[in-house]
């Protein structure tokens, strides 16, 4: 009998993302090995004792590639991505990305590109918390109109960003508008909160013409944040609205988040191209 293919990922960061991709992965069983951890330094011990010994913690981005994996996912930070993207592409390891807020810059998305190109690798972006982005890839095969993303999150959630200089978050009593404008700022001012910005435009209309609204809710249930995907095209409308729960340690993730990066490793495993 052959032996099971198993596909080897290694991970960028140890947070909540990352705890919930090995949860789901001793859940579900799938053939997918995690392989390796990269850390901060000064990290790495107490994550190997959490870990045990079936996964190799490291510090450096040259020991994480010499467990060649067949793809490296970043659950860290847009510096993450800016950091180590082009080097982990150029030497041909898959590369999936969740902090889509980096490539609010064109010229870094650009550079990305050309890496996979030369490297022969493949830059994976995952859905995120959002539902939608397929029929919207469609739409965007004739003309797009109009697409705008609303992110909805209650007013905790949006701390340590630039609108709890501009707001006082904790009276806020009704759903506030707390910013208005392009992707690319979004993804820059608030870069644990509104990578979907950046993954909406790079999906659909791109950075210049995809519209965006950051809203701190206090009237969501408890636990929760959502989202709004409205489309306007030659084709048709959709209009799509997300309620879902945010990851317990850390309301400006959502749980689906995790989920649709293991399911779109899960769907690399249903398939004979890797």
């Amino acid at each position: 009998m052959a032996k099971e293919k198993r596909l080897k990922i290694a991970l960028i960061g140890y947070g909540a993302i990352s705890q919930m991709l090995f949860d789901v992965f001793r859940e579900k069983k799938p053939p997918i090995d995690i392989v390796g951890v990269l850390v901060r330094p000064g990290r790495v011990v107490a994550t190997q004792k959490t870990l045990g010994k079936r996964v190799e913690v490291v510090d450096t981005l040259k020991a994480l590639l010499k467990l060649k994996p067949d793809v490296v996912v970043e659950a860290a930070s847009q510096q993450a991505v800016r950091d180590w993207g082009e080097t982990i592409l150029k030497k041909g390891f898959d590369f999936m990305v969740i902090a889509t807020g980096a490539y609010g810059d064109p010229v870094l998305w650009n550079k990305h590109l050309k890496a996979a190109e030369k490297g022969g690798s493949r830059l994976r972006l995952p859905a995120g918390a959002i539902a939608g982005l397929d029929g919207l890839l469609a739409m965007r095969l004739g003309t797009l109109e109009r697409v705008k993303y609303t992110s909805i999150k209650p007013p905790h959630a949006w701390t340590g960003t630039p609108a709890e200089t501009e707001f006082d978050l904790p009276s806020i009593k009704e759903p506030t508008v707390i910013f208005r404008g392009k992707p690319a700022d979004a993804g820059r001012l608030y870069p644990k909160n509104a990578n979907l910005a950046v993954t909406v435009a790079l999906c659909g209309a791109g950075l210049d013409r995809t519209e965006i609204e950051l809203v701190a809710d206090p009237t969501l249930p408890p636990g929760t944040n959502a989202s709004k995907l409205e489309v306007v095209s030659d084709s048709g409308e959709l209009k799509l609205e997300r309620l879902g729960r945010a990851m317990p340690d850390n309301p400006k993730t959502g749980v689906l988040t995790a989920l649709t990066m293991a399911d779109d490793l899960m769907k690399i495993v249903r398939h004979s191209d890797w």
